[in-house]
C-alpha cells in the first residue's frame, strides 16, 4: 500500500496541504495514520481527494460533497435539499427492453437456464416477443455486469440477488406496515382522506417514513457488511493457518 506524507499527497492529488487539513476538519477525509508526530496518508485518502476535486469541478459545493461522502446512502436530491419535490417513486419506473444478444454481451454467453435464473430473480422479465426482455432496473443489470467482469458467475449472482431482494422486500413490508399502523392509531381503521389537508398529511407521513427507512437501511447495511466482512476475513485467516500447518514439514 502506497503511503504519503501530507506534502506528497497534496502534490499527487493536485490540491494544497491547507485544503487537505480543511477537508479533514469537515469529515471528508479519514484521519491519517500516525507514526510518532508524522501523519501518514494512504491510497484511500488519495481516492477521496480525487473524488472531491472531480465534484468541485462539476459545480458541487463542499456542503454537497460532505453529504455524499459522509452519508453513502444519500441521494443527490438529499444533498441539494430537494426532498420536498422528490416524493415520487424513488425506484426506476422505466423498464427498457433488452435483447438476448445484449444480455450475452453484458454477462457473457448465456444458456437458457441462466436466462431463466435472471427472470426468476427479477432482474429481467419476459415479453411477448421471443428473445426480447424487459430490464426491471438497468442499474441492477449494470451492477451485475461489473461483477461478471471480475470473474463471478451470473448464475450465482442471480441466486444472491433473488435472496437479497427477498430480504429487502420483507424489510419494506415491515416499514410500510408501521406506517399503516400509525394511520390507524391516529385516524382509526378504514380512514380515508376527506380533503387536501388529509391527503397532504398522509403523503407527508409516508414520504418521511420512506426517507427515514431508506437512510436507516443504508446505515444498517453498511454496519452489517462491515461485520460480515470481518467474520469472513477471520474465517479465511483460520483456513490459511490450517493450510499452512498442514503444509509444514513434520518433525520426527
Amino acid at each position: 500500500m502506497t503511503e504519503y506524507r501530507i506534502d506528497d499527497l497534496a502534490r499527487v492529488s493536485g490540491t494544497t496541504t491547507r485544503n487537505i487539513r480543511g477537508y479533514q476538519e469537515r469529515g471528508l477525509l479519514p484521519q491519517p495514520l500516525r507514526r510518532g508526530r508524522v501523519a501518514i496518508y494512504t491510497e484511500k485518502h488519495l481516492r477521496n481527494l480525487r473524488a472531491i476535486n472531480k465534484l468541485l469541478g462539476s459545480g458541487f459545493t463542499l456542503k454537497h460533497i460532505a453529504t455524499f461522502m459522509t452519508n453513502p446512502g444519500a441521494r443527490i436530491g438529499d444533498a441539494l435539499e430537494l426532498n420536498e419535490i422528490l416524493d415520487e417513486h424513488w425506484s426506476s419506473t422505466s423498464r427498457p427492453e433488452i435483447t438476448r444478444a445484449e444480455l450475452d454481451e453484458r454477462f457473457g454467453p448465456l444458456d437458457d437456464a441462466q436466462v431463466a435464473a435472471l427472470v426468476r430473480a427479477g432482474v429481467i422479465a419476459e415479453t411477448a416477443r421471443d428473445g426480447v426482455y424487459e430490464a426491471v432496473d438497468r442499474r441492477i443489470i449494470g451492477n451485475l455486469a461489473k461483477l461478471v467482469r471480475r470473474g463471478m458467475q451470473i448464475s450465482a449472482l442471480a441466486d444472491v440477488h433473488e435472496r437479497f431482494t427477498g430480504k429487502i422486500n420483507e424489510a419494506a413490508e415491515i416499514l410500510l406496515a408501521a406506517a399503516h399502523d400509525e394511520v390507524d392509531r391516529r385516524k382509526g381503521p378504514g380512514w380515508l382522506p376527506e380533503n387536501d389537508d388529509d391527503v397532504a398529511w398522509a403523503v407527508n407521513l409516508l414520504g418521511m417514513m420512506r426517507r427515514v427507512g431508506t437512510e436507516n437501511a443504508h446505515a444498517a447495511l453498511d454496519r452489517a457488511l462491515d461485520t460480515a466482512l470481518d467474520r469472513e476475513l477471520s474465517a479465511h485467516q483460520s483456513a490459511v493457518d490450517e493450510r499452512a500447518d498442514a503444509d509444514a514439514p513434520q518433525s520426527d
